[in-house]
């Protein structure tokens, strides 16, 4: 995390000829000669091919050559935030505002410089407890060339004393490959207090706080709206309960990779901008540090956030957990939008889409040594990183598409991969690959198993009749029809700007 300064049943009829979703023949007066010699609108499939659908003001439709199993991919490029419109009987009813949680406010720690450091130095930091501000001493414990570890010797400690030899597993880690990795991959760490240390300090008020671990861009430079600042690179961290899963070393580890990279995001997009603010949604930032987690080969805790994204509401019980609860625009505009119900799935969404991105644009490898090779995709990292541009505007720059033919490309790809009948790349995620030095591995499988007990399935489907029959403004819905011979058509409010395409699956 990151702390910032301030059941319907769908119109269809598979008969040809009959009316389309406007209540007379389609015309395809209007339709672009495509050069195919295929009509638009015509999906003459395969299984495992995909057909985009024809979309009118009043719904999508497309004429069926071959009869089989379907998945209709119905997206909506309205630009709203929180909006659910109709489909199929709800099509022609009002559209529904589903309001997000305010954000809630966080406050910034303090500022003091860093002199020179030795273990036994000390000096105070301003921290925050969970409900205030406050001021605290903290000692040097570890330092190396590259990283401080301080130790809060303030505040009650209620876990015990600190694995020593957990903290400097993680500092070997952190040391070795994270931050070698992130510089590689993401840009130049900086060093605004001039000591070439990052600093990472273990404080219980983390775990008063109820968080694992935080950065605060005011301490680099970002300072609008801060209330102060502490001054340096600092990885505010909880101290380990050696009963918690969380407080592994690659956990830790994989903590701090992700707080790391918020610093790294903050440099680039707004220090060396000259900028003293920020207005980026918080979801971009948080799918990058995701990206972090999987790019320096700690994407482990990172798999159940991503999965939240595809479908996990049979285990939460609740769609909030699924596909059905993501949305572009609520990833990519709005600097205070958030969302405490659907938070992970529009966070896990956000390191799906960037993750997307990153292969589009030509990937990485990984040599048996564990260097990492740019193959087009870190170059497109670093080209986003040190844009001025953010969101939307971000992605248009540094992948020359718009917004909407990437969204339809990526959720189309969402619920391709892992299928085994279409093997176009622009249509499915790479191969996961194992990092030689952690074990884990890179990328993501919708239909993994994740430790053995936490099956996926991939991105949550919905049989069209059982359908709710709303799909979110800037989201998609998932629906599975069998269709015959003829003209399948599927009235959408047209608010949505609906956009649709059909796969066959059988």
């Amino acid at each position: 995390m990151r702390l910032l300064p301030r059941t319907t049943t769908a119109i269809i009829s598979t008969l040809a000829g009959l009316a389309a979703c406007n209540g007379s023949e389609p015309d395809d007066t209007f339709l672009p000669d495509t050069g195919t010699g295929v009509e638009p609108g015509t999906a003459d499939l395969q299984v495992g091919e995909i057909a985009d659908m024809v979309s009118e003001d009043s719904g999508v439709w497309a004429q069926i050559l071959n009869p089989g199993t379907y998945i209709v991919i119905l997206a909506s490029s309205a630009e709203e935030q929180g909006t659910l419109y109709g489909y199929g009987e709800q099509a022609k009813s009002a559209a529904r505002v589903d309001p997000a949680t305010p954000r809630p406010a966080r406050p910034m720690p303090s500022a003091t410089p860093a002199p020179p450091l030795q273990v036994g130095d000390t000096r105070e930091f301003t921290v925050y407890n969970g409900t205030q501000m406050t001021t605290i001493e903290a000692e040097v414990m570890q330092l190396s060339d590259n990283v401080v570890v301080w130790v809060d010797q303030t505040t009650p400690n209620e876990i015990g004393d600190i694995d020593m030899d957990t903290i400097d597993g993680v500092l070997t880690d952190f040391e070795s490959i994270v931050i070698p990795r992130e510089e590689r991959i993401f840009g130049e760490i900086s060093d605004v207090d001039d000591d070439g240390r990052l600093a990472v300090l273990l404080s219980y008020t983390v775990n008063m706080y109820g968080a694992q671990a935080y950065v605060t861009w005011c301490d680099i430079g970002v300072t609008d709206g801060c209330w102060s600042n502490n001054g340096g690179e600092i990885i505010y961290l909880s101290i380990p309960d050696p009963d918690d899963s969380y407080s592994s070393v690659d956990a830790i580890v994989e903590t701090v990779a992700h707080e790391l990279n918020h610093l790294i995001y903050a440099y680039h997009k707004y220090v060396l901008q000259g900028s003293t603010s920020a207005s980026e949604n918080v979801y971009v930032t948080e799918g990058w540090s995701a990206m972090a987690q999987d790019l320096t080969g700690y994407n482990n805790g990172n798999q159940y956030v991503w999965a939240a994204a595809m479908d996990m509401s049979d285990f939460y019980g609740s769609d909030d957990y699924s596909i059905q609860a993501v949305s572009l625009n609520d990833i990519l505009r709005g600097s205070s939008y958030y969302d405490y119900d659907r938070d992970g799935s529009l966070r896990g969404a956000a390191y799906l889409f960037l993750r997307y991105l990153f292969e589009q644009a030509g990937s990485m490898s990984v040599e048996a040594d564990g260097t990492l090779v740019d193959q087009g995709g870190m170059t497109w990292i670093q080209d986003w990183f040190d844009t001025p541009e953010e969101g939307v505007e971000a992605v248009e720059a540094t992948t020359g598409m718009d917004l909407w033919e990437a969204a339809l490309d990526w959720y189309t790809a969402l619920v391709v991969t892992g299928r085994g009948i279409n093997d176009d790349p622009v249509y499915n995620y790479e191969d996961r690959v194992e990092d030689p030095l952690t074990g884990y591995e890179f990328g993501i499988d919708p239909y993994d198993t994740i430790h053995g007990w936490l099956e996926l399935t991939g991105p949550k489907v919905q049989l069209l009749e059982e359908a709710d029959g709303e799909v979110r403004a800037g989201g998609v819905d998932y629906l599975q029809v069998t269709l015959d011979e003829g003209l399948f058509e599927l009235a959408v409010d047209s608010g949505a700007a609906p956009m649709a395409r059909l796969l066959r699956i059988e």
